[in-house]
């Protein structure tokens, strides 16, 4: 035998051959380390290619009753079949768990105030939040308030969720390896606590209550008045700082975020003579998209639509007779209070004190000491103000909410809305929906359209509840709700349609206060534009109003931006164009981006000098009240920090000329016609965790140039000054109730929540430009798992 050339080295020398050619002693430990690192990143590949869903075979799963099918069409989306009740939740826990299991995770840590458990110090501002709100023990006690059915739902999804988790520890989804945890077992509060959650963020007027209170302290009462024309109540004088620390309280997980567009089109008016229903909910955008759409059947279940992972209810769908989508109210549904502290440990209430009730929270946190938050609330509900007891301060400020309310049902209530069969019962089960409050439209197989709103609006016993209350008085307190009887309801309505785009959903003459301050209309304006005097209404046609991208917010806004003719020539060619331009926001065109560019510089430079640092709360662009002070408020033009008495002529002229002059900067070489919208105006779909990793951002997130801005039917809602799209419309659906299996859903990004799958984010090119998939039982041979009973 021929020797090795390792054989024919002098044990003397000091190299010794590896591939053909001589290394050193440190080479060896170099390759060594090398050879463990491949195998580390070889393990890992391995693990997290693991964690993409099976979609085919035979899987024993403890609890199920009966056998049930989970079959999947080309886009990801399940369709299941179950042979009980317990079996179609149980199996929908599951597949929510196999596509979404980490979306979950962090639903309900953000709700229960546990993110910084995983995510170290960065969570503590939410967790602090959350933790003060006590969101995640109501959501446990409200348990007990549902009916069985619920509970039972509830149970059997939690099984569901936990039969995928027992099973699936070495296919978890990579962020969990990333950060290093497994999931703990899944519980019906952490299904709950995340409508708690939305009943927050879906109400937007208490961060202008706490800004016009602290306003108030150096604005005289006639120019905020001009700022909020609609509040009738004059704030009361709130301690020096106090609204600040509110507002330092909350998190980019409780801020508000609204919006919505529904439309409604009856048989009389439709090309088939059967109702057409469309509905495109605007939310913030991330990746994977909030929605996940799914199907299921079983005796006495039928319903196809789109749902929230970890919620076992349909949000929006059908059942086979009947279709519904929701837009957002923006009722008044929380109120700020402001408490006199007595002593150490009371506040004042009326002549008398009350002692505050506290109790301790303590929040771990990752890699550093449990911090241990001391929670203090009033007869209004717990203190913001980020105070403890044994501090001196004179007053505190408590919010009060009705995500706060004990005895919530809107589980409830989702749970039998899907199994309404007529308009009657279909109000019946809103009844049961308490939070947040919300328009639903509706549409049946037999030809009735309908408009309901729903959820607890509270009574006061005084004022409009659009500023800070007086907690030692009894004058903004809640006595009560609007009878759900007096809501806002109409069926089949004259004109054969329905449309809301959040504008106002009452007129003069209703006898309750939903909210002070509406949403612009100009949205529904504009709908109303598009079906004037149509006939012969289709799916086709209600999804491309759905893509209508005309601002008639800046069509309006653009008339009053005269600039005189002393302008540099590049300005005064953008200024035509302008003058021109039809107030169309499509990413192909130059006139949107200049505009936006013009009013948002125009807007912070008239407001900045009274604001000051409470600009950031007001940097979004208010065209109605831009539109006031360019007519009738002139004065908030002149620059309060300056001896020389600006004009609001001068204003429009300075800023049209910054504007084109950093477009100019930023676009050398190319004139103003050649400037594109779609350059800034993308829309961005962000993972929460993996697009804080440079080498992983561009696996996991999206980005897509897009149309419209915040008055746009096809909202382009964006960062003021930025202008990156981030909200807007997640889902476009449209039902046809003539054929229910032609109802169309258009989803960003796609079905699974994993990076490394195809359906991560296969349906974003659909979805620019709304061209929805449809959902109907998959054909024989289609990938199906059986989900087998385990015992």
């Amino acid at each position: 035998m021929q020797d090795s050339p390792l054989d024919s080295q002098s044990p003397k020398q000091a190299e010794t051959v590896f591939f053909g050619k001589e290394m050193s002693h440190w080479g060896w430990i170099a390759n060594i380390l090398g050879l463990t690192f491949l195998a580390v990143i070889s393990v890992a590949f391995v693990w997290i290619m693991s964690s993409l869903p099976r979609v085919e075979g035979r899987v024993p799963a403890r609890g199920m009753e009966y056998s049930a099918s989970i079959t999947r069409d080309d886009a990801g989306i399940p369709h299941i079949t179950a042979r009980s009740g317990h079996d179609a939740y149980f199996a929908m826990g599951w597949i929510h768990a196999q596509d979404r299991l980490w979306q979950m995770e962090l639903q309900r840590r953000i709700g229960a105030g546990r993110l910084a458990e995983i995510v170290g110090e960065a969570g503590l501002k939410s967790d602090r939040f959350m933790r003060t709100l006590g969101l995640y023990r109501l959501a446990q006690g409200s348990l007990a308030q549902l009916d069985d059915p619920t509970r039972e739902a509830l149970r059997a999804y939690t099984e569901g969720v936990n039969a995928w988790i027992d099973d699936n520890r070495h296919r978890l989804p990579p962020e969990f390896l990333l950060l290093g945890f497994w999931p703990e077992p899944w519980n019906p509060a952490d299904s709950l606590v995340w409508g708690r959650m939305m009943a927050l963020q879906l109400t937007a007027d208490w961060r202008d209550e706490a800004l016009r209170g602290k306003l108030a302290g150096r604005i005289p009462a006639k120019r905020l008045a001009e700022l909020w024309p609609e509040a009738t109540d004059s704030p009361i004088t709130v301690a020096a700082g106090l609204i600040d620390k509110v507002l330092a309280t909350l998190p980019e997980t409780a801020q508000p975020h609204l919006a919505s567009n529904i439309v409604a089109i009856s048989g009389k008016r439709s090309a088939s003579g059967a109702p057409v229903l469309a509905n495109d909910p605007h939310l913030p955008f991330q990746a994977p998209s909030l929605w996940y759409l799914l199907s299921v059947e079983a005796p006495g279940l039928r319903l196809t639509g789109a749902m929230v992972p970890g919620i076992p209810f349909h949000l929006i769908g059908h059942n086979g007779r009947m279709a519904w989508g929701t837009t957002t109210t923006h009722a008044d549904t929380v109120d700020l209070f402001v408490e006199n502290v007595v002593g150490d440990s009371s506040y004042q209430n009326g002549k008398g004190a009350l002692p505050f009730a506290e109790r301790q929270e303590v929040i771990a946190v990752k890699d550093g000491q449990p911090e241990t938050l001391t929670v203090r609330e009033t007869r209004h509900g717990p203190v913001l103000s980020e105070l403890k007891a044994g501090q001196k301060d004179a007053q505190v400020i408590a919010l009060k909410s009705t995500a706060l309310e004990p005895d919530d049902r809107t589980a409830q209530g989702l749970y039998r809305l899907g199994r309404a069969v007529d308009w009657r019962s279909f109000v019946g089960a809103l009844a049961d929906f308490h939070a947040p409050v919300q328009n639903f439209a509706y549409a049946d197989q037999t030809g009735n359209i309908g408009f309901i709103t729903a959820g607890r609006v509270p009574l006061r016993v005084k004022g409009d509840g659009f500023s800070p209350a007086a907690g030692w008085t009894n004058a903004g307190d809640w006595t009560g709700w609007v009878p759900f009887a007096k809501m806002p309801q109409s069926l089949n309505p004259k004109s054969g349609t329905i449309v809301n785009a959040n504008n106002q959903v009452v007129g003069a003459k209703y006898p309750y206060r939903l909210t002070t301050r509406w949403p612009e209309p100009y949205r529904a304006r504009r709908f109303d534009e598009l079906l004037e005097d149509q006939t012969k209404l289709d799916g086709t046609m209600l999804r491309s109003m759905q893509m209508d991208a005309q601002s008639v917010a800046a069509r309006e806004l653009k008339e009053l931006l005269e600039v005189p003719d002393t302008l540099s020539p590049q300005a005064t060619q953008a200024a035509k164009m302008i003058a021109a331009w039809d107030g169309g926001m499509g990413q192909d065109r130059p006139e949107p981006l200049i505009f936006n560019a013009w009013v948002d510089k125009l807007w912070t430079r008239i407001l900045a000098d009274e604001l000051g640092e409470d600009m950031a709360s007001m940097r979004a662009v208010r065209p109605t009240t831009l539109g006031e002070i360019l007519t009738v408020n002139r004065h908030w033009c002149d620059d309060t920090t300056t001896e020389a008495a600006e004009s609001c002529d001068d204003l429009v002229a300075q800023t049209l000329e910054s504007a084109v002059s950093e477009l100019a900067a930023k676009y050398p070489g190319k004139s103003a016609t050649e400037w594109r919208w779609g350059d800034v105006h993308q829309a961005r779909f962000a993972h929460p965790v993996l697009s804080r990793v440079p080498i992983l951002r561009n696996l996991s997130d999206s980005q897509v140039p897009s149309d419209g801005d915040d008055f746009t039917i096809n909202r382009g809602t964006f960062v003021p000054g930025q202008f990156t799209q981030v909200h807007g419309a997640g889902l476009r659906v449209v039902f046809d109730l003539a054929d229910l299996n032609k109802s169309t859903f258009a989803l960003a990004t796609g079905q699974s929540g994993n990076p490394l799958s195809r359906h991560y984010r296969d349906l974003l090119a659909r979805w620019q430009i709304n061209d929805g998939v449809t959902i109907t039982k998959p054909a024989e041979g289609s990938a199906s798992i059986s989900l087998e009973p385990s015992y």
